[in-house]
């Protein structure tokens, strides 16, 4: 199994032909880039919402019955409603997925130190293989999944 290569390798690390092979075989350590939705397209999804749908069958029944009853307020409260929460729900989540945009670009520029073919590497940590050893210190975040080898 790969997950021993790291203590096959003894802490030397792994050599240049293991780093391809891996990488080849598992991929690089990023996630990949979705397309983003605009901001009107997210807009009209969140029209999928069920408490929205449900507020647009009132809309459409209250509009159905507006020439018998003349009730404006209550059709103009429904309409804004629907309004007002899917305009917030949109602005949240594109600002949200903003954030995590950003966060993503500064990951991928972060750096590790690892332990490859006898030798301390300073790699990006998109370049990071299955079998790496990492050299961490305190403070610093553990930029993939592994196991700890000592402590």
């Amino acid at each position: 199994e790969d997950r021993g290569v790291a203590e096959r390798n003894g802490y030397y690390g792994l050599t240049e032909r293991e780093v391809l092979a891996s990488r080849e075989k598992y991929g690089a350590n990023a996630l990949k880039k979705r397309k983003r939705k605009g901001f009107f397209r997210q807009y009209l999804s969140s029209f999928s919402d069920p408490i929205i749908r449900i507020l647009l069958i009132a809309l459409a029944i209250n509009l159905l019955f507006f020439f018998k009853s003349r009730n404006v307020t209550e059709t103009v409260g429904i309409a804004v409603a629907v309004f007002l929460s899917t305009f917030v729900s949109t602005l949240s989540e594109y600002g949200s997925e903003s954030a995590f945009e950003r966060l993503m670009e500064q990951s991928e520029n972060a750096t590790c130190r690892v332990r490859r073919g006898r030798k301390t590497l300073t790699v990006k940590t998109s370049e990071l293989v299955v079998g790496d050893i990492l050299l961490l210190e305190a403070g610093e975040r553990v930029p993939a999944d592994g196991t700890l080898l000592s402590g």
